[in-house]
């Protein structure tokens, strides 16, 4: 927050959010700029309109440390997500996955699969990352086997994935949201049902037709038989390749830290390469870093293109852009909230409420901009949280109200904007654009807009009494305030 200078203006405030969003569309749509640049020039914009407002640059350099900070963690995973992709891909993991899935996917209803399948993956473990890493990296190989365009089958994937993101009890942004907002978390995940079923029943149908839609140049029998002849010639598909997603699958379930289980899981994976493959060892560990090539095998003939698409991939390496593009969107974050921009931009939001469903709504548009302006979905959650916790409460609106709608903007759109740590990472594991992929994440956007007419309609807006909304007020150390005196709501 801004301590040293002016108090920005609103005009002051939204004037880098507007710049950066013209920046982007006209840099990328329009020019088919690289995004890094264009973000980074929003950065030097804001933070040009910083120092109009005499903010002091350690201040901002603090804030834009803290941000980084803040998506370090996050980092590693990626880095260490491209080392284990770099693992399976020499050992054959991905295309034993790959292989069986030709084998038992139907094309024809590839997307409404991908969706399935992810869903009940990522309800299971609670992790949208994991579950990308691994049934989500099946998926689009499945795809390339068959030759169905990746952006639709990437975008239905992640579309399951966020499910189970946004309902699992093992999910962190499922618990983060309603220890913010003040609910338990099983309150929290019923209240959900208002928005996900919803969602969920009309990605089925959008799927469901779709698939018939975006076959594009479909292989032909013959080239997909081909494709997988290739993939046993390359790699014996041995049953214990399917150890290392199980592994991961089984420490997400039981909670074990996400580092030290995908560390573990990689190095499995390249014994396997060694043991059950024959492979040289010193190209596995090049695998991890570098990523992984045909030519490290035994495989002498040269691969059809679809097949070394599928393979040629992985490594340390192959993320090293994704993190320059995380690092710009936590610059440009970062000078936002540490000039007191941001801020301002909310409350001016939140002065504007003048009823239950239009602060439900202002909670909703202030999580995008949270996560448009800072490209993380935990300062998405945390900052609308703790700023809209009270006006909740004055309103006898019940927590889970609020924590719901964290969870339909703020979690939902980490992986749909580019620049955002999670599509950043979905964008590194999957191989396929943000750009490309985002229309079809039918379900994240979707969120956003059911909440948005719940909160419109009155539809599953729960209130507490005046008496209960005292007392959360009080265990919040909050001053006591007059609550509204209209009639006993019924609990939904």
């Amino acid at each position: 927050m801004n301590t040293s200078g002016r108090e920005p203006t609103l005009l002051q405030s939204v004037f880098p959010l507007i710049a950066m969003f013209v920046i982007l569309m006209g840099g990328r749509l329009y020019l088919d700029y690289r995004i890094e640049p264009l973000i980074l020039c929003s950065a030097v914009i804001a933070g040009f309109m910083a120092w109009y407002l005499r903010c002091q640059w350690q201040q901002l350099e603090e804030a834009i440390l803290n941000k980084i900070n803040v998506a370090m963690q996050g980092m590693l995973i990626i880095f260490s997500v491209g080392c284990m992709v770099g693992a399976w891909m020499f050992c054959g993991t991905v295309p034993f996955m790959v292989y069986w899935g030709l084998e038992l996917v139907n094309p024809n209803y590839m997307l409404l699969s991908a969706f399935l399948i992810c869903t009940l993956t990522s309800c299971c473990t609670g992790t949208s990352w994991g579950s990308a890493a691994t049934i989500g990296v099946a998926m689009i190989g499945i795809a390339h086997g068959l030759g169905i365009p990746l952006a639709p089958v990437a975008g239905a994937a992640l579309s399951g994935c966020y499910v189970g993101d946004k309902l699992s009890p093992l999910s962190d942004t499922t618990n983060l949201a309603p220890a913010v907002a003040g609910a338990t978390t099983y309150e929290h995940i019923g209240h959900m049902f208002y928005t996900t079923i919803p969602g969920t029943i009309l990605c089925c149908i959008v799927f469901f037709f779709a698939s018939s839609s975006v076959t594009g140049e479909l292989h032909t029998p013959a080239e997909v038989q081909d494709f997988m002849n290739q993939l046993t010639e390359i790699y014996k598909l041995h049953f214990l390749l399917a150890v290392p997603p199980l592994l991961l699958i089984t420490g997400s379930i039981l909670r074990w830290p996400i580092l030290p289980t995908i560390v573990l899981t990689t190095i499995l994976s390249v014994a396997l390469g060694c043991l059950l493959q024959g492979f040289d060892l010193r190209w596995g560990i090049l695998s991890t870093t570098t990523g992984f090539k045909v030519s490290m095998t035994h495989y002498l003939a040269t691969p059809t293109e679809s097949v070394q698409t599928l393979l040629n991939r992985g490594g340390m390496m192959g993320v090293l852009e994704n993190m320059g593009m995380l690092c710009v969107a936590m610059a440009f974050g970062g000078i936002m909230h540490g000039s007191g921009m941001l801020t301002v931009v909310l409350q001016k939001m939140l002065k504007r409420v003048r009823s239950d469903g239009g602060l439900i709504a202002s909670t909703l548009l202030s999580c995008v901009v949270l996560c448009f302006s800072t490209g993380s979905a935990y300062m998405g959650i945390l900052i609308p949280g703790s700023l809209f916790k009270e006006s909740y409460l004055k309103r006898r609106l019940h927590p889970k109200n609020l924590s719901r709608a964290l969870e339909d903007s703020a979690t939902m759109l980490d992986g749909a904007i580019p620049w955002a740590s999670g599509a950043v990472y979905m964008s590194g594991v999957l191989g396929v654009s943000a750009f490309e992929y985002v229309p079809w994440m039918v379900f994240n956007y979707s969120s956003v807009f059911i909440g948005l007419a719940c909160a419109m309609l009155g539809i599953g807006i729960v209130k507490i009494s005046a008496e209960d909304a005292k007392e959360r007020l009080a265990t919040s150390q909050m001053d006591t305030v007059l609550i509204e005196e209209t009639p006993e709501p019924v609990q939904a």
